[in-house]
């Protein structure tokens, strides 16, 4: 790993921290699931507005771009799913 990708890294993870950080707030008065269910709202609305940055032919490309999120969540998300699994052992 090059040094540009763990500044890269860092500077997603912190940033990803912040979002946490106020869904963390937020789920102290409510703890129903309302603040997941926005923080994937919020996502799916945010990589949609993300996909017209990365292709100019969005209609033809959708699916190509629905793939390359699902993919990227997919991946997230079992990578973190594995990691609360680990501490739950403990």
């Amino acid at each position: 790993m090059s040094n540009e990708d763990t500044t890269d890294n860092k500077v997603v993870y912190d940033t990803a921290d912040k979002f946490i950080n106020i869904a963390n707030e937020l789920s102290q008065d409510d703890n129903s699931g309302t603040v997941g269910s926005a923080l994937r709202l919020a996502a799916a609305r945010y990589s949609a507005f993300e996909s017209t940055l990365l292709t100019k032919e969005l209609a033809k490309d959708r699916d190509k771009m629905i793939e390359m999120f699902l993919k990227d969540f997919r991946q997230l998300l079992s990578h973190n799913i594995d990691l609360y699994a680990e501490h739950q052992k403990k």
